[in-house]
């Protein structure tokens, strides 16, 4: 990042005309789910969250979906664009976006067979009768009138757009939308004037495109969102494809940009990849449209690095990129990389913790690494000011819990001294990123540790907090971050004669180098297990990954995981045992029971167990503080094993508090 020169970034700031309106730089927040709605409404929680991005000095903000049409409902809280009540939140959201000076842009859409029937109780409208991938369920193929309706649906819904105050509107044509569905051969079997050869099937993505210009006039913006490859070359829409739509659809002369995005109903994982597909994995996408078109053209897939933005930009990869996870982690971003401050933006790390929110928990969009995305307008997040009384502090751990709590309560102007039992701050997540793929992990540690660096506090390396330290050099309050320390198989029997070593040894590389069999007992599903069984396999081992879930690493899919942790494991020969629970670990075997039929199962010549299970918060001195009258905080897995974003939300908590 800090390879280029300063003035290397200054074409990201150059102004970009989009038809009639100019944005003031090339820094696009794109838009996303965040189940922030209230009765289906823009809210003061989205006005606040797009006014931070703003605020930090992103050019152009492309607001959360709003559907066009009743027939689609595809998550809970979902935008009603249809809706006349929509007007009122659009003005809320877009003086509060331009205020700041940016262009305020709403998304139209309709996710078609991608979509929900749970919500509107509606069969899924599509082009043709193809399952939804996930669901399995068979939408009704769209008769002519139903077409008519969609399309009216997307020029009202502009209409109200304009009502609302916002700049203008971009079309989704991207992964999970109905327009897509038609340009689509994977999607679209039609035999009628929307199907077949590729001008029938950009019938309808032109006629949506004509009626939004027509109802938004020559003063708003249209721009389209554009699948540049769907990953199916069997027959889905490949980046030569994409180039040849894009080309028709411009020349028609109606949109005033194409922002690119990729995935399709089979490789929705690649559509916001986490951290296995490397930064910029689609970024190429943009250059080959770019070719083909004279508008200008936005850069997507995982772009978080501002060299790598500055770069696509000056080499004429893209005219604007979009950066929006790097936008959720650090708002202010684009200011920071203007005045040269880049060692001061938070990186994003691309986990997908916290962000994919597609879920049946309806969980409100966040960041692992920035505990205010999302809560902007939350009293607890307001500007950090000056402590009325200023207290000696110590905080006991030095992973990512402890170092933000260090942060914030020097900030706050406290007298602060950070002791790590280790010999280098960072705490687990350092050993986690250990592992094959999860390097990024520690970008939030080696963050946090410069900006502790740079305050006023001691570090202590080397040194475990006690109760005797404590008592000797008594702090007017600890805040205790140690986190938590390996749990237990209860339920299996573990005898001489097998090696056990836990997921942290084995990411401290204390497996043996000479190989051979190796069981990861998985009672979790996460990454935690899919971690070592890869860090195994690379370095020799034979593995076996057992587990009494249906599937292996079930809980990858929160996180869009799992289809790329299969893919992996199957070219690193990994076997799957699902369904198997272990009782006893004996005598270099594995003996257990099928989960459904009890049938014996045993696995011999077994040289290598790893027990991969829930943590417990190692607490003790936590409770015996507290119980000597100690002024005393907890923060982080000595709380509860949980993940990053906890950590350092609670460290935050605590440095505020404290």
């Amino acid at each position: 990042m800090n390879k280029l020169r300063q003035d290397d970034y200054g074409c990201l700031f150059a102004p970009l005309q989009l038809g009639s309106m100019r944005a003031t730089n090339r820094f696009v927040f794109a838009a996303h789910q965040t189940n922030f709605a209230t009765h289906n409404r823009f809210e003061k929680r989205h006005a606040a969250y797009y006014a931070s991005r703003a605020a930090g000095g992103a050019g152009t903000i492309v607001l959360e979906g709003s559907v066009v049409h009743p027939s689609d409902w595809p998550y809970e809280y979902a935008i009603f664009g249809y809706d006349p009540s929509v007007v009122e939140g659009y003005k809320l959201v877009a003086d509060a976006i331009h205020r700041h000076g940016a262009l305020a842009l709403a998304q139209l859409t309709h996710s078609g067979m991608q979509g929900s029937s749970h919500y509107s109780q509606l069969p899924l409208w599509a082009p043709s009768p193809v399952p939804e991938v996930n669901s399995r369920e068979m939408p009704k193929e769209m008769e002519e009138d139903d077409i008519a309706a969609v399309v009216e649906g997307f020029m009202q819904a502009a209409r109200y757009v304009m009502a609302g105050g916002l700049d203008g509107v971009e079309i989704n044509a991207g992964q999970d939308s109905l327009i897509r569905q038609f340009l689509s051969p994977l999607t679209n079997f039609r035999s009628d004037g929307y199907g077949g050869s590729l001008d029938n099937r950009l019938h309808f993505a032109r006629t949506v495109l004509q009626g939004v210009r027509n109802a938004v006039g020559s003063a708003g913006v249209v721009g389209l969102r554009l699948v540049g490859d769907e990953y199916a070359p069997w027959a889905g829409i490949k980046p030569e494809d994409a180039a040849e739509i894009a080309d028709l659809l411009a020349v028609d002369g109606v949109i005033d940009f194409i922002s690119v995005t990729s995935g399709s109903i089979y490789s929705g994982h690649m559509t916001r990849p986490g951290f296995y597909a490397p930064p910029g994995f689609a970024a190429h996408l943009a250059g080959v449209i770019k070719r083909a078109v004279g508008v200008p053209v936005f850069a997507q897939g995982s772009i978080v690095d501002p060299a790598m933005a500055a770069g696509l930009v000056r080499d004429g990869g893209a005219d604007a990129v979009e950066m929006t996870r790097a936008l959720i982690a650090d708002p202010e971003l684009p200011a920071k990389v203007r005045y040269g401050n880049l060692a001061a933006v938070r990186p994003c790390i691309l986990s997908n913790q916290d962000n994919v929110i597609g879920l049946v928990q309806n969980p409100r969009l966040s960041c692992v690494n920035n505990p205010a995305a999302g809560d902007e307008g939350a009293v607890e997040f307001a500007a950090l000011t000056r402590a009325p009384v200023h207290y000696r502090v110590m905080v006991a751990g030095g992973g990512p819990a402890g170092l933000e709590a260090a942060r914030v309560a020097a900030q706050r102007g406290h007298a602060v001294t950070i002791c790590e039992r280790s010999d280098r701050l960072g705490g687990a997540l350092r050993l986690a990123a250990n592992a094959p793929g999860r390097e990024r992990l520690a970008l939030a540690v080696d963050w946090l540790e410069t900006q502790v660096r740079g305050l006023n506090l001691t570090i202590r390396t080397g040194v475990e907090v006690t109760p005797a330290l404590v008592r000797d050099e008594q702090p007017d309050a600890v805040i205790v971050a140690v986190g938590g320390r390996p749990g237990s198989l209860s339920r299996v029997t573990f005898t001489n004669g097998t090696r056990v070593l836990t997921p942290r040894q084995i990411l401290n590389g204390d497996a043996p180098e000479t190989g051979g069999k190796v069981v990861v007992l998985d009672a979790i599903g996460d990454h935690v297990g899919m971690e070592v069984a890869e860090w195994l396999a690379d370095h020799g081992w034979q593995v076996e990954v057992v587990t009494s879930d249906m599937f292996v690493g079930q809980r990858l899919t929160a996180s869009l995981e799992l289809t790329p942790w299969n893919q992996r494991a199957a070219a690193k020969a990994i076997t799957f045992r699902p369904q198997i629970t272990a009782e006893t670990v004996a005598e270099r075997a594995i003996i257990g029971i099928d989960c459904f039929d009890r049938r014996p199962i045993r696995i011999d010549e077994v040289d290598l167990v790893v027990p991969v299970t829930h943590e417990v918060p190692d607490e003790d001195l936590y409770f015996a503080l507290k119980q000597v009258g100690q002024r005393v905080f907890r923060a982080g897995d000595c709380v509860a094993p949980r993940y990053l974003s906890q950590a350092i939300l609670e460290g935050y908590r605590a440095g505020r508090e404290v």
